[in-house]
């Protein structure tokens, strides 16, 4: 029924944020997702305070090495690919060179934001100011942020700003929350899912194997429409090639 999925959104390298906590799980969560069909895992720590960029950049460099090395030597066919998942604020209109920190080195910028103070005002202007570079905003998790649960059709205005979105594949379960669940599946039902990640932070609840989650959706979630962002779409970041969204229905609010 898939090909092979391509996960944009993990936290796997060990030791590096809060995701895992060594070298061993970081391997055991590659093997998990390899196992479950993921072709392509992208790692993306997370980048909160720029005056540490640098430094970040580096030890991800350093440990990505690491970690190809090791995969080769056990024979995985699994393809890792850089990234990071930026915390914006304020902050970034201090910022005017992006390019180490997007994924693949991609014109596509992976961004989250503070879950309950951030407003629909405040990600407009973000997404505005990092357009202005040709950069191509990809807001991880929207259907978790406070704003969107409140509003969920100001999604649509922010697609229209050039923004896309990506949805955690274990959302439609309800694992973070019914109104969660809801806003996730109203995306992906009305064409507003561009990607899916795992945001996998461990080996247990919040791990590397997308497909488990499928067993727990509501019958009614389009699942072509979820096959399309977990192994399509990312074509377009991994090629750098020019994405452009189909969205199909007005989101409902709750």
């Amino acid at each position: 029924m898939f090909g092979n999925i391509t996960d944009i959104h993990s936290h796997s390298l060990w030791d590096i944020d809060d995701g895992s906590d060594s070298f061993e799980e970081t391997m055991d969560m590659c093997f998990e997702a390899e196992d479950s069909g993921t072709g392509t895992l992208f790692l993306t720590p997370h980048l909160i305070h720029w005056e540490q960029a640098e430094d970040l950049y580096d030890e991800r460099e350093e440990k990505f090495e690491i970690l190809s090395e090791c995969l080769e030597d056990h024979d995985s066919e699994l393809m890792i690919k850089k990234g990071f998942e930026i915390l914006c604020d304020d902050e970034i209109f201090n910022i005017s060179y992006f390019k180490p920190y997007t994924l693949n080195g991609s014109r596509y910028i992976l961004i989250e934001f503070h879950f309950y103070k951030t407003t629909y005002e405040d990600v407009v202007s973000w997404c505005n100011y990092l357009s202005s570079f040709g950069l191509v905003p990809i807001i991880a998790h929207p259907e978790r942020y406070e704003f969107v649960m409140d509003n969920a059709s100001c999604v649509e205005k922010l697609s229209d700003i050039g923004a896309l979105f990506q949805m955690n594949a274990a959302s439609p379960t309800g694992v973070f929350g019914d109104r969660e669940a809801y806003v996730a599946c109203e995306m992906l039902n009305c064409g507003y899912v561009d990607f899916i990640g795992s945001d996998a932070h461990d080996l247990r609840m919040r791990n590397t194997d997308i497909l488990s989650n499928l067993e727990m959706y509501p019958d009614e979630l389009n699942i072509d429409l979820f096959k399309k962002a977990a192994c399509d779409n990312p074509n377009f970041i991994l090629s750098d090639g020019l994405y452009k969204p189909k969205r199909l229905e007005h989101i409902e609010n709750l």
